[in-house]
This record gives C-alpha cells, sequence and structure tokens, in this order.
C-alpha cells in the first residue's frame, strides 16, 4: 500500500506549486493549507528542541540515524498538523489578510466558550505610552479581577474573540504515543532478543550466521528505531531495505534514502517493499538472495560471512562503498556479541 495521499508526504513538493495556484483564485482552501503548513513548521521546531533536549550519545548515533530521524519528525509534525489537534492553523487562518474580522472556521467552536470569560487589555497604557486614538477605547474590567493565562481560553482583541486552543498534556500524551506506536524496538537488546528466532531460521536458509543478518538489519533500521513507515504510522517491517523492483506484487511506501551516485551522497525518492510483519520481511530477504542471479556468488561463501556480505555488496546491494565495513563492524561490536551472550553463549561462535 502507498502512501494515502500526495499532501500526505512531506517531500510532495507540487503541492506547493498548487497553493500558488489555488491562492491566485482566493480560494479559501489554499488559505486553510497555508495555515496548515505552518501549524507543521511549529511542530517540527517543538519536536526538535524536544529531541535536542533528550539527546543521549549511546554510542549508536550516526549521520544515517540523524537523517532518517529527520525525515520521520517532519512527517510526523505534517501528520500532527492535519488532525488539527493543537488549532494553531485556525489561529494563523483568522489573522491572516482578506478574512473578516472575527470570523471563525468553526462557528460552533464560538458558541460554545461565548460564556466563558476572556482575557482583555488593559484600560491604563504602559509605561512610556500613550493611547494615540482616543476613540478606540479598551474594554472595561474591574480593578480586582484576575485571571491566569491557564484558565484562560479565548483572547480577545477588539470585539472578535479569537479561539486559542491550549496545549494540554493530551496533546503532548499524542504525541508521544504515536512515537511508541512507531517503534516497535526501544533498544538495541529488544530487537536482538525479538528478531534473534527468526534470523538463525533464514540465515540456515543461506548459509551463513543469524548475526550477521541481525547486524545487516541494524544498520538498515538502526536496530529496529528506524524502521521505514507509511504516512499513518504503520510500519514497513522492512528490515533490509528492498526496494520494490518491477516483479514486486506485494505492500509497498515511497521514502528518500541516502545513495551515492558517482562518489555523490545524494536523497532519492524510491520505492520499497512493506510486510505484515518482521518474519515476512526475513523470508522475502532469503528469497531476494537466493533468486537473483547477481547473488549467486555470494552463496558460494556458506559459512564464511564477511565473504558473503562483502560479494552481496559488490553485487550491487548497496551504494554505501563501506556497506559492508559497517556490517561487520556491527557484528564484531560489542552491543551485539554482549546481547547473544547473554542470550546464548554458544551463539555468538560467528564465521
Amino acid at each position: 500500500m502507498s502512501i494515502s495521499s500526495k499532501t500526505d508526504f512531506f517531500l510532495n513538493f507540487q503541492q506547493f506549486k498548487d497553493l500558488k495556484v489555488q491562492a491566485r483564485d482566493h480560494s479559501d482552501d489554499a488559505a486553510s493549507a497555508v495555515a496548515q503548513q505552518f501549524e507543521g513548521l511549529f511542530v517540527q521546531q517543538m519536536l526538535a528542541a524536544m529531541r535536542s533536549a533528550a539527546k543521549i550519545d549511546n554510542g549508536q548515533d550516526s549521520s544515517y540515524m540523524d537523517f532518517y530521524q529527520d525525515m520521520y519528525d517532519k512527517q510526523l509534525a505534517q501528520t500532527v498538523a492535519g488532525q488539527e489537534r493543537l488549532g494553531f492553523s485556525r489561529l494563523i487562518l483568522q489573522h491572516m489578510p482578506g478574512r473578516e474580522a472575527g470570523e471563525v472556521e468553526n462557528a460552533e467552536v464560538v458558541e460554545a466558550v461565548a460564556s466563558l470569560e476572556f482575557i482583555k487589555p488593559s484600560t491604563k497604557p504602559a509605561a512610556g505610552l500613550e493611547i494615540i486614538n482616543p476613540s478606540i477605547k479598551p474594554a472595561q474590567i474591574e480593578a480586582d479581577s484576575e485571571m491566569t493565562v491557564d484558565e484562560a481560553s479565548v483572547v480577545t482583541i477588539s470585539k472578535s474573540p479569537v479561539v486559542v486552543s491550549r496545549v494540554l498534556a493530551d496533546d503532548f500524551a499524542e504525541v508521544n504515543r504515536m512515537e511508541r506506536d512507531n517503534s516497535s524496538w526501544h533498544s538495541a537488546e529488544q530487537f536482538i532478543t525479538d528478531i534473534l528466532p527468526q534470523a538463525q531460521s533464514a540465515a540456515k536458509s543461506l548459509g551463513v550466521s543469524a548475526e550477521l543478518l541481525l547486524a545487516q538489519s541494524a544498520l538498515e533500521t538502526g536496530w529496529g528505531k528506524h524502521m521505514m513507515k507509511f504516512a499513518d504510522g504503520r510500519s514497513s517491517n522492512n528490515l533490509f531495505g528492498i526496494k520494490t523492483g518491477p516483479d514486486w506484487q506485494g505492500d509497498s511506501l515511497h521514502k528518500t534514502s541516502l545513495e551515492h551516485q558517482d562518489g555523490i551522497l545524494q536523497n532519492q525518492l524510491s520505492s520499497f517493499r512493506a510486510y505484515a510483519t518482521p518474519e515476512q520481511s526475513l523470508a522475502d530477504y532469503v528469497d531476494f538472495i537466493k533468486t537473483n542471479p547477481r547473488y549467486q556468488q555470494a552463496l558460494q561463501h556458506a559459512g564464511d560471512d564477511q565473504a558473503y556480505i562483502r560479494e552481496i555488496h559488490n553485487a550491487g546491494y548497496a551504494t554505501d562503498p563501506q556497506y559492508a565495513d559497517k556490517i561487520i563492524g556491527i557484528l564484531n561490536g560489542e552491543t551485539l556479541q554482549r546481547t547473544l551472550a547473554s542470550l546464548n553463549p554458544g551463539v555468538t561462535d560467528h564465521a
């Protein structure tokens, strides 16, 4: 299944050209779309600040992981903005040029809060300032009335109430929930533990070790934490970054990836395979390698993990010139070996 709508994809630049055309026609849809884009930018900034504050160097960060994390955050921001939960797009829409004062997209929202008290401007000018136009009189308020910002839901500017949706704990909880749902694994140890049984079966079919497949999938997905996902948050379960190809009949999704072209690292939009479960991804990887003529030489190196991974790399599995070396580094790394040793001391005897 591909992305449900082109506008769901944050790298769809055609939508901005369409917005220009609609804007020339003074379309209300264009105004709403622009307001939503600005809300998405705000959510992006919020996510970036949250990640910066919580960033911990655990030895697993890389430019690949940062690249995919940034893409994921941008897509998440657009998805959250499209749900109109925060309400910033409505606020922005009301202040756009050409809209009548007090015009609100959802009239029933204003009616629902019409009985609530407002935050009103002070009757006294700030020190050093004076009212230029005396005909504009601020609304009168009781001298002893007080209201905190947390108690306010509506702001009054002149005569027109502007609905302001407060960012409640529930809104952050929704973002956190989406993060949890979109991350099947929260640690390398959990990823290894869950994938190991199926990796052992797949490895036996290829004549390589299970930990080699774990290392390759770890590089492709960042230990499962950066699995490619659909716009609605569903995981593709694509453990090995396999693209669709002309003969693929299953589900798919479009994502950008870093590809080395003529020695230059470039962003490239490609169609990738999607699976219902990680087990299906492992089974398809085995079939992909065994049925593809260019990888037959790699299968001749049964029992030699390093020779196998270098051979499929040379055959064109990935464009990264250090692809095989990175996998071998993970294969011999402390994270994988320590976890495997804790599960079964004998399983770490890889070729």
